[in-house]
């Protein structure tokens, strides 16, 4: 098997590849150019490979410029690190904190939309992007909002530019040599790209040092819990570097990381899901109902109503499952693995499907249908296989800052929205993550 990488037909050729996939029992190889590549949907194997490749595919270097040793592109002893260092602003009572700003962002984007009430279908995706932005700035570094919206829509611009260049790096593989690319105009355009990106980081750490100078800040950012201190994420990251434990460097870099990712895949989520809810009516009601319980029609989310929303939780699991917002892993194999009917070489690459690996034989009947009861019901793997925020020890460190986010932006938009869609009409695109281009619109009218 060779794998060509047509630039518009990524979702398909990933489709095409995963279906061969599990033809030879859930792991097959090829060449990625004249690179040995294995591709893996089962998902025992995934577990395995991720696992014990910890180290980052050299694609994702294509975005160094950007995000240098970033926990997202970094590896090694450089990911070790940092992935120590950073834990503890993704934990729970660090993510507890931010109930608040979760609850009054997300009536901000309700309030945001009434405009489309009552008038046909809309593209909500320039919404969710914009408010997923926001409550990053709010919450995770406590600096106000940044008002500019001409700033903040050239910055999503730039990282959708960003991430196109990335792309076309790696599917033509002339450009990957730094000479050639160099005499580009794709470097120029680069260059240029990257300037409008950095220029976000450094407006967010002006802002944040700004705040704390005057004592200014939006919550409250460290609280006691048993003798150690949780700080949020931006806090937490001036404290590292004021103690030497993170460069200035290291520290734009980790930012640069958790903007990018931070709401690039909760905006892109939350998109598919209210699509998902709004071609499923039976689910939509079921959730609302659930929510009116749990809530009222009117009341915030609180800590202790979280574990209460279990059909809510179920929804976003079932969205990841249908529609996972990264739907493959490039890792760099530099061992010998042993997976259950293979051996993985050293000096290769595997791709990690979890957007295949859902949809075949390996997760039981019927995984062509969106429903939620599969995750209450015990008839579908709830398990440390699930690869929706990755996979073993490189698992995503923001799940439950996502998963958070989430549940309390339905919570509220259910409450206040009907919502119809057509999921049949949905045409998408792979570019590192795989977004929607077209079919994904809604329409919303006034529940109440």
């Amino acid at each position: 098997m060779i794998f060509v990488f047509p630039r518009s037909d990524l979702v398909e050729l990933i489709t095409y590849g995963a279906e061969d996939c599990a033809k030879q029992g859930g792991v097959t190889y090829g060449l990625f150019g004249r690179e040995l590549c294995y591709l893996i949907v089962d998902p025992q194997d995934a577990l395995t490979a991720a696992n014990a490749c910890l180290n980052k595919h050299y694609g994702y270097d294509l975005g160094k410029s950007w995000m240098g040793d970033g926990l997202l592109i970094s590896s090694g002893d450089i990911w070790k690190r940092h992935r120590k260092l950073l834990t503890p602003a993704f934990t729970l009572p660090v993510i507890y904190g931010f109930l608040d700003v979760f609850n009054s962002q997300s009536k901000k984007l309700v309030r945001a939309m009434e405009p489309h009430v009552g008038k046909g279908f809309f593209n909500h995706i320039p919404y969710m992007k914009h408010n997923a932005l926001e409550t990053l700035c709010v919450g995770t570094f406590g600096i106000n909002a940044i008002a500019d919206d001409e700033f903040t829509q050239k910055y999503m611009y730039s990282v959708d530019e960003m991430i196109r260049i990335a792309i076309t790096r790696l599917v033509k593989f002339w450009l990957q040599n730094d000479f050639i690319y160099g005499l580009s105009r794709l470097k120029k355009r680069e260059n240029e790209v990257v300037k409008n990106l950095h220029a976000m980081t450094n407006t967010v750490l002006q802002k944040k040092k700004a705040a704390l100078k005057n004592e200014v800040l939006i919550n409250k950012t460290e609280f006691e819990i048993t003798d150690t201190k949780y700080k949020p994420f931006l806090d937490l990251l001036l404290e590292l570097s004021k103690n030497g434990d993170l460069t200035d460097r290291e520290v734009r870099e980790e930012l640069d990381t958790i903007i990018a990712a931070g709401y690039e895949t909760t905006s892109n989520q939350l998109t598919y899901t209210l699509l998902l809810l709004g071609a499923h009516p039976e689910v939509q009601e079921k959730l609302c109902k659930e929510l009116f319980e749990v809530l009222g029609p009117e009341r915030d989310v609180e800590k202790e109503d979280v574990n209460k929303l279990v059909y809510t939780n179920a929804v976003l699991m079932e969205s990841l499952r249908m529609f996972p917002s990264v739907p493959l892993t490039l890792k760099y194999v530099d061992k010998d693995v042993k997976l259950k009917n293979y051996t993985m070489c050293a000096g290769s690459s595997c791709i990690i499907l979890p957007l295949a690996t859902y949809h075949g034989q390996f997760w039981g009947a019927h995984t062509d249908q969106f429903r939620p009861e599969r995750w209450l019901s015990g008839d579908f793997r709830n398990n440390k296989e699930f690869a929706a925020f990755g996979l073993g020890k490189r698992a995503c460190i923001g799940r439950t800052y996502a998963m958070m986010t989430m549940k309390v932006v339905l919570a509220h938009f259910l409450r206040r929205y009907e919502i119809k869609g057509d999921i049949s009409k949905l045409k998408m695109q792979y570019e590192f993550v795989m977004r929607p281009v077209s079919g994904h619109e809604i329409s919303i009218k006034r529940r109440m």
